[in-house]
C-alpha cells in the first residue's frame, strides 16, 4: 500500500471496493476488499487517512521437470544403454563425444491457500503554516497455512554423481527412431568433444518416487513512523524515526515412497529386529518410457507402471536414528523388493527489528557568478539504523518414529491436477496423471498417524555410530518431529544456520543544487557525496569435533566487522530547447549481502584421510557499483515524450567461493584455530596446489596420518563485470486526431544490454527487453493492454531439487489487460486479465533449447472489482 499524507487528500474522500480474483489453475475465487477514508478533523489544521485491504490468497504452479541429463555410454564396466554401441553408429557420433539422456522425468504441483490483510494509518497536524508533523502506522499479514507440493519421479534407477551406485539391474534402451542433437561441450575448452542428449529412451527397473510437502508460510509486520516538516523562506529541514518488527514462520514436511534398488548384486540388510541379513538385490520391476519431446509440450512422453504392485502395509522397517531421514523395508510382501520411506523438510523462523531516525535539511542560495553558475541550495543530513535479525532454522527427518504406523492409508490419487483443473491445464498430455502413476500424500493425515507413539525424548533414539550421543540441543521443532543431527559430529544438522546479526549504519551526506545558463543553454544539476559506514556483529555457533571430525561440541562465538564508503553523485541536464532535454549523470552504489546469508558459523567435517572446512559467509562485504547515465529527451508535445539513453555500470568485489584456499598460518584465526598449522603442497589431478594438515592424526587402525584440507572460503572477487546497453522510451497519445482516434494512445520501451569482463556472469539478467502498452479512453471507458518480452536469462545452480548446473531460462512474454468504466460519478467497474498470452516458462541446458530442462506454468489469472465512492 501506498502511505499517504491526510492533509494533503480531499476532505471526506471515503471509497470501498469490492471484488474477486479467479485463477485458472485452481478454479477458485479469492475475495478482496478494500477501504479506505479521509477526514480533517480540523480544517488545514489536523486530519486522519486509512487504508484496509484484505483478500483470500491462493495459487497454484505447475512444474515438469527433467533437470539434468546423465552420460549413458559404457564406463569401467559399468552399462546403463543396451544398445549404446548400435545408437552411436546409427547416427555416427564422433568416437571423442559424449551421449547423455534425461535422468528423469518428474511432475510438481505447488499450492498454497489463505489470506492477506493490510492496514496503513495516518494522522497530521499542521501547527503552524511552516510546521507540520505526522504519524503512519502499518500492519500487514499474510497466512498460508494450506500448502502442498506434489512431486512424483520416474527415473531409471541412475544415479546422477556416481554411476557405481545406479540400479544394479536398471538399464535403458535407446529409441533408434529418435535422433540425437549437440548442446554442449565436455568442458570450457572450444574444441573439446560434444555432448549429445538422446531424447527418447525406454527403461526398465527404474525408480518411482512419490512425495508431497506440506508447506506453511505465515509473515507479518507492522511499523510506525513519526515524521516532522519545517519550511521558511531560506531553510527546510525534515526528520523522520521509524520502527518496524516483522517475522517470517515458514515450515515443510515432506514425505515420501521410493521405489528403489540397492546398486550392489548382494548387500547386508539390518531390520528393525536387528536381524542382519546377506540378501540379493531384487530388480523394481518399474518399467516405462521417458521422451523430453525435444522440448515440445505435446511430444514429451513419462510413461511407467509396475508389473507387480508394491504393498505398503504390516511390513517390517529399519530402526531410524537421531541422523534417519529415511528407513527402509525389504520384504517377502513385495518379493524381496526395496521400498524406502522418507521424512525430510525444513522450519525457518525470522526476527527482524529495524529502527532508524534521520534529519535532513537544506538552506536555499542565490549566489553566483552572473548568469554562468548559481548555486540555488545547500543541503545536508545524517541517517542512523540498527537491523537485528534471529534465525531459527531446523532440519527434521524420521528420528523417533513408531515405523509400524507407515502404510498406504495415507497414500491418495487426489493429485490437485484431479480435484483442480488438469495439468499444465491439459497443454502437457504425455506425462502421467492420477490414473496412470501419480500419487500424492495426503499429509495432514500422514503427520497425525507418524507422530502417534513417537520417542519423547532423544536419548530414546538410537544414535547413527556407536561413537556419537544426542546432541542436548536436539528437539521437536514445531512441526512435531525430531531434528536431525549429524551422523559424526551428533550435532543438529542445521546448527550453522541459527545465528543473530546486528547491523549499524550510519551515512552522512552534503550536497548543493545548482544551475545556470551555458550561452543560450540553460542547465540545472547537483552534486554531492555520500559517507556510509556499517559495522555488523554476528552471534552463532562455531563447530568444533576431534582428530576424526566426531562428537561435535557447539561453542557460541561472536563475529564482528565493519566497513565504510565514500560515494559521490553527480547530476545536470541542459535545456537545448523548449521541447529537448539532455541529461547525465554519475553516482557510486553499493549492495550489501542479504544479513540472513551472512552466517558467522564454521563448518568442520573430517575423516582418517581429509578434513573439510567451511569459513564463515558473514567476513564478506558489499559488492560496489560505479554509474554512468546519459539520455536525450524530446517531449514532443502535451503528455508525450521519446527518450533516449546510455547506461554503464562497472561492478566490482562481486560474491563468489573459492574452493582450495590453504592460507599461510597466522593469517586465518579461524583456519589457525580449528585445524593448527596447514601447508600447501604440490596439486594432484589437474590442480594447481593441495593443502595438508601437518599436525597427524591417529585413525581407527591406530596409523598416523597428515590428512588433506579442503577449505571452502567465501570471497569478494577482485574481478570486474561491466554492464552497459541503452533504452529507448516512447510514449505518445493522440488526442490531436478526430474521434474516436483520439483516445488512443500508447508506451513503448525496450532495453538492450550486454555484459564484459569477468566469466562471472550476471545472472536472472536479460540482453534485450521490451514492453508494449497500448490503451484507449473516453468518457469513463479505460481499456489497456500491456504486452511484456524478455529475452533469455542465465540460472545459476541451486539444489539437489532444482539442479545444481547452470541453466538458461528462455525468452518469456505476457499479455495483460486493464479496463475499466465509470459507471457514475461514485461507481466505478473494473476487469483485470493477467497472462492472457498463457506463458509457459521453458529452462534448457547448453546452447540448445531441444536440452529441456524445466517447464513452469501458472496460467491466467482474472480479477472483477466494483469501486464505490462516498
Amino acid at each position: 500500500m501506498q502511505l499517504q499524507q491526510a492533509l494533503s487528500k480531499k476532505d471526506g474522500n471515503f471509497n470501498i471496493s469490492v471484488g474477486g480474483r479467479y485463477e485458472e489453475l485452481t478454479g477458485e475465487i479469492d475475495e478482496e476488499l478494500k477501504l479506505a477514508g479521509v477526514k480533517h478533523i480540523i480544517e488545514d489544521k489536523l486530519a486522519v487517512a486509512f487504508k484496509f485491504a484484505g483478500s483470500g490468497q491462493t495459487f497454484r504452479r505447475d512444474t515438469f521437470d527433467i533437470i539434468d541429463y546423465i552420460t549413458v555410454d559404457t564406463e569401467e564396466g559399468f552399462v546403463r544403454a543396451t544398445n549404446i554401441d548400435e545408437y552411436r553408429a546409427r547416427w555416427g557420433l564422433p568416437e571423442d563425444a559424449q551421449l547423455t539422456a534425461p535422468a528423469r522425468g518428474r511432475n510438481v504441483s505447488e499450492f498454497s491457500e489463505g489470506d492477506r490483510l493490510s492496514f496503513t494509518g495516518n494522522i497530521e497536524y499542521k501547527i503552524t503554516d511552516d510546521f507540520k508533523v505526522g504519524a503512519h502506522v502499518l500492519f500487514s499479514e499474510r497466512n498460508l497455512d494450506n500448502g502442498t507440493k506434489e512431486a512424483t519421479t520416474f527415473s531409471p534407477g541412475f544415479n546422477t554423481t556416481r554411476r557405481d551406485r545406479d540400479n544394479f539391474d536398471g538399464r535403458i534402451t535407446l529409441d533408434l527412431n529418435s535422433a540425437p542433437f549437440v548442446y554442449d561441450r565436455v568442458s570450457d575448452d572450444p574444441d573439446s568433444p560434444l555432448v549429445y542428449a538422446a531424447p527418447r529412451y525406454s527403461f526398465v527397473n527404474g525408480n518411482l518416487q512419490t512425495e508431497n510437502r506440506k508447506t506453511t508460510f505465515r509473515e507479518k509486520s507492522e511499523g510506525l513512523i513519526l515524521y516532522a516538516d519545517y519550511i521558511t523562506d531560506d531553510w527546510s529541514f525534515d526528520s523522520k524515526i521509524t520502527h518496524s518488527e516483522a517475522t517470517n514462520q515458514f515450515a515443510n514436511v515432506g514425505i515420501n515412497f521410493n521405489h528403489t534398488q540397492d546398486w550392489r548384486r548382494q548387500f547386508n540388510f539390518t531390520d528393525a529386529e536387528g536381524t542382519r541379513r546377506d540378501l540379493i538385490t531384487v530388480p523394481t520391476g518399474f518399467d516405462g518410457i521417458i521422451d523430453s519431446g525435444y522440448g515440445n509440450l505435446n511430444d514429451i512422453v513419462v510413461q511407467g507402471g509396475f508389473a507387480v504392485p508394491y504393498v505398503y502395509n504390516g511390513l517390517v522397517w529399519q530402526e531410524t536414528n537421531l541422523s534417519s531421514s529415511t528407513v527402509s523395508s525389504i520384504s517377502d510382501a513385495n518379493q524381496g523388493r526395496q521400498l524406502i520411506f522418507g521424512i525430510n523438510g525444513r522450519v525457518q523462523d525470522l526476527d527482524r527489528k529495524v529502527s532508524s531516525v534521520e534529519f535532513n535539511s537544506a538552506r536555499f542560495l542565490d549566489l553566483g557568478i552572473g548568469e554562468v553558475f548559481r548555486a540555488d541550495a545547500v543541503k545536508f543530513g545524517a541517517r542512523f539504523s540498527r537491523e537485528k535479525l534471529n534465525s531459527l532454522d531446523q532440519r527434521q527427518g524420521a528420528p523417533g518414529i513408531d515405523t509400524s504406523n507407515i502404510s498406504d492409508a495415507f497414500i491418495t490419487s487426489n493429485v490437485l491436477s484431479a480435484v483442480q483443473n488438469e495439468y499444465f491445464n491439459g497443454n502437457i498430455p504425455g506425462t502421467f496423471d492420477n490414473t496412470s502413476g501419480w500419487l500424492t500424500i495426503d499429509n495432514d493425515l500422514a503427520i497425525a498417524i507418524l507422530q502417534q507413539n513417537i520417542a519423547l525424548n532423544a536419548s530414546e533414539i538410537p544414535t547413527a555410530t556407536s561413537f556419537s550421543v544426542a546432541s542436548p540441543i536436539l528437539e521437536r521443532n514445531r512441526t512435531g518431529f525430531w531434528d536431525t543431527q549429524d551422523r559424526n559430529s551428533g550435532l543438529p544438522t542445521n546448527i550453522g544456520f541459527n545465528f543473530g546479526a546486528q547491523q549499524d549504519i550510519t551515512a552522512f551526506y552534503v550536497m548543493s543544487d545548482f544551475s545556470g545558463e551555458f550561452g543560450p543553454v540553460p542547465y540545472t544539476g547537483n552534486i554531492g557525496v555520500r559517507y556510509v559506514e556499517t559495522d555488523n556483529t554476528f552471534d552463532g555457533f562455531e563447530t568444533q569435533v576431534d582428530a576424526q571430525g566426531r562428537n561435535g561440541i557447539a561453542v557460541l562465538t561472536e563475529f564482528k566487522d565493519d566497513y565504510s564508503h565514500t560515494l559521490p553523485m553527480a547530476n545536470i541536464a541542459f535545456e537545448l530547447s523548449d521541447d529537448i532535454i539532455l541529461r547525465a549523470a554519475y553516482y557510486e552504489g553499493i549492495v550489501r549481502p542479504n544479513l540472513l546469508s551472512q552466517r558467522p558459523t564454521a563448518s568442520l567435517r573430517g575423516g582418517n584421510n581429509s578434513v573439510n572446512l567451511d569459513l564463515p559467509t558473514a567476513t564478506v562485504r558489499p559488492y560496489d557499483a560505479t554509474n554512468y547515465d546519459v539520455s536525450l529527451e524530446w517531449y514532443n508535445r502535451e503528455g508525450s515524450a521519446v527518450t533516449l539513453g546510455f547506461f554503464k555500470k562497472d561492478i566490482t568485489n562481486l560474491f563468489d567461493e573459492e574452493e582450495g584456499f590453504c592460507p599461510s598460518s597466522g593469517t586465518n584465526p579461524v583456519v589457525d584455530r580449528l585445524l593448527g598449522p596447514i601447508e600447501r603442497v604440490p596439486g594432484t589431478g589437474g590442480r594447481e596446489f593441495g593443502c595438508i594438515q601437518l599436525t597427524p592424526i591417529v585413525d581407527d587402525d591406530g596409523n598416523e596420518n597428515l590428512r588433506e584440507v579442503i577449505i571452502t572460503s567465501p570471497i569478494n572477487t577482485t574481478e570486474k563485470i561491466s554492464v552497459e546497453g541503452f533504452e529507448l522510451a516512447i510514449q505518445q497519445n493522440l488526442d490531436f486526431l478526430p474521434f474516436p482516434w483520439s483516445g488512443f494512445g500508447g508506451v513503448f520501451n525496450y532495453t538492450n544490454l550486454r555484459q564484459s569482463g569477468s566469466e562471472l556472469e550476471l545472472t536472472r539478467v536479460s540482453p534485450e527487453s521490451f514492453n508494449v502498452i497500448g490503451y484507449w479512453e473516453h468518457k469513463g471507458i479505460s481499456l489497456r493492454l500491456a504486452y511484456n518480452w524478455r529475452d533469455d536469462q542465465t540460472l545459476r545452480g541451486a539444489n539437489s531439487f532444482l539442479g545444481t548446473n547452470a541453466r538458461t531460462r528462455e525468452s518469456t512474454e505476457r499479455l495483460d489487460f486493464v479496463g475499466s468504466y465509470q459507471l457514475n460519478d461514485q461507481t466505478k467497474l473494473f476487469l483485470r486479465a493477467f497472462n492472457l498470452t498463457d506463458d509457459v516458462g521453458v529452462e534448457y541446458l547448453g546452447s540448445d533449447e531441444q536440452a529441456l530442462s524445466r517447464l513452469t506454468y501458472n496460467g491466467r489469472i482474472y480479477q472483477l472489482a466494483v469501486n464505490y465512492r462516498f
